[in-house]
């Protein structure tokens, strides 16, 4: 990146407005004392936790190329997602598990045609979930919960209509929607298969973005059936995202320091307090406008793993948390909640991703593209194509083109 004088001038100027506007709308609250002492009630500790045996944990997450190449009205998008078992061993730590699955890969070609672009896309959204798109609708709880939070429930039928299918050209759209449909389709195969896992983790959170609105996207519905089907198997499905994008967390930070010194322990770290539930907990976490956390049908919290990772959050589904977390009072609960915390801290030993469960990390890792890999894919679309009868001048690959690759 290069500049001119000047231009850098006007760049300074900018970015020294953008830093006063961005501390003017900055909204960190200071926490009442009825709300500083309601959290400092909540926090909670657990163990380091240096043994677990056969315990086993999933982990997913998944990648692609969208788009990874453009040709005409239409364009072709790449999309893989991986899962990955891990089990504690009492010698060696996390051993891996053989994969009984293959990734979940598919390219997917979308044409502006309507009624194309929607049977395509479609046969896409079955392919990854690894189940007919009526079915995973009919069988997801999504329905109760669009009931609830946005008072109109709908048919299967209208559900299934009703989803919102971009054009190839809205590549933010389908880039989530596919990728996401593909890391949940291999957490369900995980959760479903004959493993068994005690923990499936995915990198994301349990935010069902247009439950209240009239349309809704396959993910949500799939997101949903996971939830389903791996509380009826006793697994816990749990969702955890690195950004937690709350106020006030520096200063929950700050009551977590001061309650450990309070109890001899100079580190604040392998803590974990819930977040209120609407209707169960009595007490208020200060929130930004218009953001539901916990979303409809999960349990949030905020967790610590490590001294020297982020203050994360964790997002846990409710029915999951009702049969296998919640106990006859807060005390059993709690210690219910911090057994499970510890288990996902054996997870997070890995010196490769120390405070962060490693199978997540593992996925990651195996799913990410490099570059090169992203031209190689291209390449052999292209030369595919072409040995089908189609013509290489068709296809436009902008971003090597212009010399941005």
């Amino acid at each position: 990146m290069r500049f001119d004088l000047h231009l850098r001038e006007v760049v300074k100027r900018q970015i020294s407005e953008v830093a006063q506007e961005m501390k003017a709308w900055e909204t960190d609250p200071t926490l009442r004392e009825k709300e500083r002492e309601a959290i400092n009630q909540r926090i909670c500790f657990f163990e380091h936790t240096k043994q677990r045996q056969s315990m086993r944990y999933g982990g997913v997450d998944g990648s692609g190329d969208f788009p990874a190449l453009t040709y005409a009205d239409c364009a072709v998008y790449f999309t893989v997602a991986q899962g990955v078992v891990y089990e504690s061993t009492i010698d060696t730590g996390l051993k891996e598990l053989p994969v009984l699955s293959d990734p979940v890969v598919h390219v997917t070609w979308i044409p502006e045609h309507e009624t194309k672009r929607k049977e395509v896309l479609l046969d896409a959204f079955a392919y990854l979930a690894g189940s007919d798109v009526k079915e995973v609708i009919a069988q997801s709880d999504y329905m109760k919960l669009r009931a609830t939070a946005g008072r109109r429930s709908g048919t299967v039928d209208e559900l299934f209509d009703g989803l919102i299918l971009p054009h190839p050209t809205d590549a933010g759209n389908l880039g989530i929607q596919l990728r996401t449909t593909a890391e949940m389709g291999a957490a369900l195969r995980l959760i479903c298969s004959d493993q068994r896992p005690n923990y499936v983790l995915v990198d994301t959170t349990m935010s069902l973005p247009l439950v209240t609105q009239s349309g809704s996207l396959f993910f949500e519905h799939l997101k949903r059936l996971c939830c389903v089907e791996a509380t009826k198997r006793g697994i816990g499905f749990f969702a955890l995202s690195k950004s937690h994008g709350l106020p006030s967390v520096e200063q929950v930070d700050a009551l977590v320091r001061d309650k450990a010194m309070a109890m001899g322990n100079s580190h604040a770290e392998h803590w974990f307090i819930r977040l209120p539930i609407p209707n169960v907990d009595p007490w208020a976490f200060p929130l930004p406008d218009g953001k539901r956390v916990p979303p409809y049908g999960a349990v949030s919290y905020l967790v610590r793993f490590h001294r020297n990772t982020p203050i994360m959050r964790l997002d846990v589904d409710f029915n999951y948390w009702q049969q296998y977390l919640r106990g006859s009072d807060y005390a059993a609960t709690s210690a219910n909640e911090a057994k499970a915390f510890g288990d996902l801290d054996y997870a997070s030993h890995d010196q490769r991703a120390f405070g962060y469960p490693y199978p997540i990390k593992a996925c990651h890792d195996r799913t990410s593209m490099k570059m090169a890999e992203r031209v190689a894919l291209r390449k052999q679309i292209i030369d595919a194509a072409v040995a089908a009868g189609m013509k290489r001048t068709l296809f436009k690959d902008v971003s090597i083109a212009t010399g941005h690759a």
